[in-house]
């Protein structure tokens, strides 16, 4: 592989990889090959299942751009905690603690502080350097949103999303 010629060992890759059925069964070969991949482009349950299923190492889901389209449909505003990114991203999180899915929820595309303060306790976010900067003046203390130990005893039912499933869900 080029990257091994260059001498960057295999652990030091992650491909971004978008969150199409295909895109998805190339992770899965990629992942088995020991290439880890990171499925971006993520904004329904049903990518994220499948994701997981394949063994993906990390999964984006954009939970401000789910909050645009919802936006845009609906014609009003969200609360941080009825965000339908916010709420997207929990629904997630909590699937894959409680079915013990390795893959790493990392949400992503954040519009304000709120929603990144909603998914306080989430694997791990990517956050602007403004909304860093915005955050770095806060005072009070951040309540965790998401805990993996309580998603565990949560009843959720296990998915399986075959390709039809999936194709279906995201005309949804």
């Amino acid at each position: 592989a080029l990257y091994a010629e260059k001498g960057v060992p295999k652990e030091r890759i992650l491909i971004k990889i978008a969150s199409t059925w295909e895109g998805i069964q190339a992770a899965r070969k990629l992942e088995a090959e020991g290439v880890k991949c990171n499925m971006t482009l993520l904004f329904n349950f049903y990518q994220a299942v499948a994701a997981a299923d394949a063994k993906a190492t990390l999964i984006s889901p954009f939970v401000g751009r789910i909050l645009d389209w919802y936006k845009a449909k609906e014609k009003k505003d969200y609360s941080h905690d009825e965000d339908p990114g916010v709420l997207s991203v929990r629904k997630i999180f909590d699937y894959y603690k409680r079915h013990g899915h390795q893959t790493i929820v990392m949400g992503a595309s954040f519009r304000s502080v709120g929603e990144v303060l909603a998914l306080c306790g989430c694997d791990r976010l990517t956050i602007s350097p403004a909304l860093l900067q915005e955050m770095a003046a806060l005072t009070d203390d951040v309540p965790l949103k998401l805990d993996s130990e309580a998603a565990k005893a949560k009843d959720i039912p296990a998915v399986t999303v075959t390709e039809n499933v999936f194709r279906w869900e995201m005309n949804e």
